[in-house]
């Protein structure tokens, strides 16, 4: 037998080896010294050289994926479109702009919420109470979108974020007293770091004959949620704790279905449009 190819891992010569067996030539893949090797009876060496290097031609002729198509579309706009959002929630509501209390008309009241303000759900999303308040939940919600968003597409991933966090105020607002109050995109961001691991842990494309490795994005949604969503007497720790739960479901429900197309700009634009309307009848109502 004369080796053919040569390889540090094993997963290349027997992608070529498959090529060989196609054309008939019989062939064997051994682990030597120097890593892993190809060979072939010597009187098919030089047929079998021909077919590798056929198939290595024709890999390096593909055309490669484009960087956008790998991101998916949409996911600088989002990125965008969320903190002039909340840039701008956050001068108005400075400025009581309009002769309107934003805060007031917006913020998280479990007894308005009881009596049938629902929109307060989505409305306390867009509202902070301080600038550090606003660039912290800006930071980490630009960060755990953009990940999302490369899987899901930016349209798709700030429709569900936008859902989650809604849910996650209202599951928040079931187990507190009337009296509570609260404002904030951080129930929002946690729900995104839930969308994130139950996205990597229902449909991703992980190792499942490692236990670690396939509980992995749930332990570390755990640990991130414990580090960041823990604070002093003015954080909602609650409202943390059901935005990402609340994120973890509508991710498994996710899992559920066809994966959404990341590259199809309609369904990203119509996604991404849809959520602004919601805010902005939200809105609407809060201020009517």
């Amino acid at each position: 037998m004369v080796i053919v190819y040569r390889a540090a891992h094993a997963q290349q010569c027997m992608e070529r080896s498959l090529v060989l067996a196609a054309m008939g030539i019989d062939y064997a893949v051994r682990r030597d010294w120097w890593g892993w090797c190809l060979q072939v009876e010597e009187d098919a060496v030089a047929e079998a050289s021909a077919q590798i290097d056929l198939y290595e031609q024709e890999n390096r002729a593909l055309p490669a994926v484009s960087n956008a198509s790998q991101r998916g579309v949409g996911v600088r706009m989002g990125v965008l479109v969320y903190t002039a959002l909340l840039l701008s929630m956050f001068v108005l509501q400075g400025k009581y702009a309009y002769g309107t209390d934003w805060t007031s008309a917006g913020r998280v009241d479990v007894a308005a919420i009881y009596s049938g303000e629902y929109w307060r759900m989505i409305t306390a999303l867009t509202l902070h109470r301080d600038l550090w308040h606003l660039l912290g939940n800006l930071g980490f919600g630009a960060i755990f979108a953009v990940f999302l968003s490369r899987q899901l597409g930016g349209g798709v991933t700030w429709l569900a974020i936008l859902v989650a966090g809604a849910l996650g105020n209202g599951m928040n607002a079931l187990v507190q007293p009337p009296t509570h109050l609260a404002i904030g995109a951080s129930t929002a961001v946690f729900a995104a770091l839930g969308l994130l691991a139950a996205f990597y842990f229902f449909f991703g494309h992980l190792n499942r004959n490692s236990w670690a490795r396939r509980w992995a994005p749930l332990v570390g949604g755990l640990w991130v949620l414990t580090w960041l969503g823990t604070g002093d007497e003015n954080t909602d720790i609650v409202a943390h704790l059901t935005g990402f739960l609340a994120g973890l479901l509508l991710g498994s429900l996710m899992g559920k279905i066809p994966k959404p197309k990341k590259d199809e700009a309609g369904v990203q634009i119509t996604t991404g449009l849809v959520a602004l309307g919601v805010i902005a009848g939200a809105w609407g109502f809060a201020v009517r």
